[in-house]
């Protein structure tokens, strides 16, 4: 298997650079523009209601409207995919920067977050807890989503999780209806799994744990973000899991 990292924008800014930037000032040498609408690194909890959204910056605190301009139709739409509830804040992260911008009435303008690239959304995820080292391996991690599918634990299932192995590179977890076996390989945000096997129990939920094994085998990079992991593939899908401490 050959490993072929993907370029994550938010790995090369993390939260630990957002930070470092705002403590620098972020001043330009570009005399043509601003320093003010110098596109920077910015994490901060977003929420969208009746086509307005509110950006409130992990580093200052501050809260602001989200100019609908650049990048912002991206946000919105990764924000509606992602959001368990209407008016929920989800961590989110794109370079950006705050202007003046007319107000959503009246004729003054606002301070503003101008989103010049979204990068990515956490649900789940917080300023605080975003801080948070998780490792790949060794960790039980619950899966939350496929595809942009919410996927729930029934009453008469176990919950859908796996577990990567550090000392012999394994993968093991329970996907729905069978417990699945195989090997991976990791290395510089890159991850690719190996063959994976099952045992052969039928359920009312085969087609679901089919379509994760599918996913599964499409996955070429992964990004951890506080106790979230988001495996890509090569095609596009996005699988979410979700960090569980057992005791």
């Amino acid at each position: 298997m050959s490993l072929t990292p993907r370029f994550s924008p938010w790995t090369a800014f993390s939260l630990a650079a957002v930070l470092l930037f705002a403590g620098c000032g972020g001043d330009s040498e570009d005399e043509a523009t601003p320093a003010s609408e110098s596109p920077r690194p910015m994490a901060g909890m977003f929420t969208y209601m009746a086509d307005a959204g509110t950006f409130t910056d992990c580093v200052t605190g501050d809260r602001v409207p989200v100019a609908h301009e650049g990048d912002n139709a991206a946000l919105e739409r990764a924000y509606l995919s992602v959001s368990p509830a209407p008016a929920a804040p989800i961590l989110i992260a794109v370079d950006g920067f705050i202007a003046d911008r007319p107000a959503m009435e009246g004729n003054k303008k606002v301070k503003s977050l101008v989103v010049e690239r979204f990068l990515n959304a956490w649900p789940g995820e917080t300023c605080q807890s975003s801080t948070v080292e998780t490792p790949l391996a060794n960790t039980y991690w619950k899966l939350i989503s496929v595809a942009g599918d919410t996927v729930g634990t029934h009453t008469d299932q176990r919950e859908v999780h796996m577990l990567l192995e550090l000392a012999e590179s394994q993968v093991r977890g329970f996907a729905g209806c069978n417990q699945f076996f195989g090997s991976y390989e990791t290395g510089d945000g890159a991850l690719k799994f190996g063959q994976l096997a099952s045992t052969m129990a039928m359920c009312p939920y085969i087609d679901d744990e089919s379509a994760l094994f599918r996913a599964l085998e499409q996955i070429s990079a992964y990004e951890i973000l506080g106790e979230s992991l988001e495996l890509r593939g090569e095609d596009g899908t996005v699988i979410r899991f979700h960090a569980v401490y057992l005791e």
